[in-house]
């Protein structure tokens, strides 16, 4: 019997274990963000995704998340609809006891090179091979794990497949505000701050020339930390080494872009991540060549084949010669660009569809994104400019229409290399529509200069860009802030902006304030919120609201709407109880308060304005009238 046609179209449901994701700053943390964020965003056409975590764990809310119970740890049966479950790291407690499809990714058995005890390493072992044995398929990271798989363990037969890890860096090139800023050229590392990582070494590189160093990452071994210090008072540059704790994306960014060189002498790897990354950016990298170092970095890096002074300061001087005199850094970059997270996907896919017995087509067509204009509207946002190129810096163009700014608005925003249209200002949709006109691009992304992107935010937008099926714009839920704190109530709580939209199909309403996108198609909605920090002080938001009462009243003046008691009086106190009682200002304590009165006082301005306009054409008429 022939199956039915939208039977044989349905995806398999799949779940990927990225529970490790509950101890941020770690290698395992962004292997499984990384790798749930990239199948989604190249592959939710062939399987249904879903992400198994720990409940608390910060997790993209735009991909299906699966919180993880205590009993999973002991007896995990998942229900029938889910074909196949991906197990992410060697030492997971979660694999499935039904019948459903097992793959097992082997980061390192890097605990077979550290002093435990040989009877700790044969248990270690067993688990690992009881986890084999159950698999349906294995992959590792790198060539020289399944050599040491094959070498310590039985894998019955079964195909490794080796997928390395993707790299993606993302750049804040006017991001200026490390947590630490040397005084002088330095070298950086970046990692989990223990033994294995080998940082000790590192403080005897500063003999006989003038760096400091610079070392991110966490501590979780206090006793390393001091024995870091020791290392470098041994050598006498303890004044020259700064140990900055976790660094934040950016500020990792800057360190590697100011960094003299990027160094990385773990004796315990079974990838090595950070070093691509600096790769990524041109960087000059030294490693270790134990483990999976010198796979990964191969004759693109340069290598302490020993941890002595002397041959260390060697091949660091030798290397930065080597590297400015023969200009390396395009054919380093080239070499990392191998590393990406479009390409380890693909083959984990091809590892899904052959476990469970489908064609592997997942090379048939590429996925294209979207092209998008970012547009950001300003007036006098010399402060919030670089902010706000930096969040959109994934658009294909970004489009700065001012309103004549008498700042450095738009002096920033052209060294940025952000395009600038300059248009006096009549109203804000005539504004926005206009900028719309002038993009290059038909999909358009609007941000004010005091929003944010969050991180989850940007990391939905660009997925979506790769999904856009028959929308034509997308709402995104706002979270506001007055002065530096979240409001929750007082009406705030249930903002939504479409701000992403195909402009073939949507255009800003024509309203003079609070304008709004008519959208003639499918409208998506996305989870993560655009983020509004909208008044930085009680002046600031009194004058905007009278700003915008000034254009309302023009708006109900061309409207016919003549002023009176109800406008004047019954709407500003209505609008009073709305925000503080209605929508439970209340609740937001003083700014709730300050809130609703402010909105009463511009519903009391629009009143005024409107009454001025009436007045002012009613003396045009009596002098056109003596005129004659």
């Amino acid at each position: 019997m022939t199956p039915k046609p939208e039977i044989l179209e349905q995806k398999p449901h799949i779940i990927v274990d990225v529970e490790r994701m509950k101890h941020p700053f770690t290698g395992l943390y962004f292997y499984c963000k990384n790798l749930a964020i990239n199948l989604n965003k190249y592959h939710n056409d062939k399987f249904y995704f879903h992400f198994f975590t720990y409940p608390k764990v910060k997790f993209p809310g735009f991909l299906n998340k699966i919180n993880r119970s205590h009993f999973d740890k002991f007896y995990l049966i998942k229900p029938k609809k889910y074909q196949l479950w991906h197990a992410t790291w060697q030492d997971t407690k979660y694999v499935p006891k039904n019948d459903m499809k097992f793959v097992y990714t082997i980061h390192d058995l890097n605990f077979l090179y550290t002093d435990k005890p040989d009877s700790k390493k044969k248990k270690l072992l067993q688990a690992v091979q009881e986890k084999i044995d159950r698999a349906d398929a294995i992959t590792v990271i790198s060539n020289f794990v399944k050599k040491d798989i094959e070498k310590h363990l039985d894998t019955r037969g079964k195909d490794i497949h080796i997928i390395y890890n993707g790299v993606e860096v993302n750049e804040y090139p006017y991001f200026d505000e490390p947590g630490y800023r040397p005084h002088k050229k330095f070298l950086f590392s970046v990692g989990t701050v223990l033994y294995k990582k080998h940082f000790h070494v590192l403080p005897r590189l500063l003999v006989g020339n003038d760096f400091e160093l610079v070392i991110g990452g966490i501590h979780p071994d206090k006793s390393y930390i001091e024995q870091i210090w020791k290392e470098a008072e041994k050598f006498g540059v303890k004044n020259r080494v700064y140990l900055t704790g976790p660094v934040s994306d950016e500020e990792k960014y800057w360190y590697i872009k100011h960094a003299e060189a990027f160094l990385f002498p773990s004796i315990s790897e079974g990838f090595g991540l950070p070093p691509i990354e600096a790769m990524r950016l041109g960087k000059p990298v030294f490693l270790s060549t134990f483990t999976s170092l010198p796979e990964i970095g191969g004759d693109k890096a340069y290598y302490f084949e020993n941890f002595e002074p002397e041959h260390m300061q060697t091949v660091l001087k030798k290397g930065l010669e080597d590297y400015y005199k023969h200009n390396r850094k395009d054919e380093i970059i080239e070499w990392s660009n191998q590393f990406t997270w479009e390409k380890a996907t693909r083959e984990y896919i091809k590892v899904y569809q052959k476990t469970l017995g489908l064609p592997i087509n997942v090379n048939k067509a590429r996925k294209q994104r979207q092209k998008v204009t970012a547009i950001i509207p300003t007036l006098n946002e010399e402060k919030n400019i670089v902010r706000a190129i930096n969040q959109v810096n994934w658009a294909d163009e970004i489009i700065v229409i001012d309103s004549f700014s008498n700042d450095a608005t738009i002096d920033i925003a052209k060294k940025m290399g952000a395009r600038i249209l300059q248009r006096r200002f009549d109203d804000f949709s005539s504004q926005k529509n206009y900028a719309i006109t002038q993009a290059e691009n038909d999909w358009i992304f609007i941000l004010d200069a005091d929003e944010q992107i969050s991180e989850d935010l940007k990391l939905e937008i660009i997925e979506k860009l790769y999904n856009i099926k028959n929308e034509k714009g997308f709402w995104i839920p706002r979270h506001n802030f007055f002065l530096g704190k979240k409001v929750n109530f007082s009406g705030w709580q249930n903002d939504k902006v479409l701000r992403l939209f195909n402009r073939n199909s949507c255009q800003y309403n024509g309203k003079l304030v609070h304008e709004e996108i008519k959208c003639n198609g499918k409208i998506g909605h996305f989870t993560m919120p655009l983020l509004h920090y909208t008044y930085k002080s009680y002046d600031d938001y009194l004058n905007k609201i009278k700003r915008y009462a000034n254009l309302k009243a023009k708006e109900l003046f061309k409207k016919n709407i003549k002023p009176g008691f109800f406008l004047g009086f019954v709407k500003p106190a209505y609008r009073f109880i709305y925000h503080y009682f209605i929508t439970f200002g209340i609740f937001d304590g003083k700014t709730g308060w300050t809130i609703a009165k402010i909105n009463a006082i511009g519903m009391r301005e629009r009143y005024r304005k409107l009454k001025k306009l009436y007045k002012e054409m009613r003396h045009e008429k009596r002098r056109m009238k003596s005129e004659e």
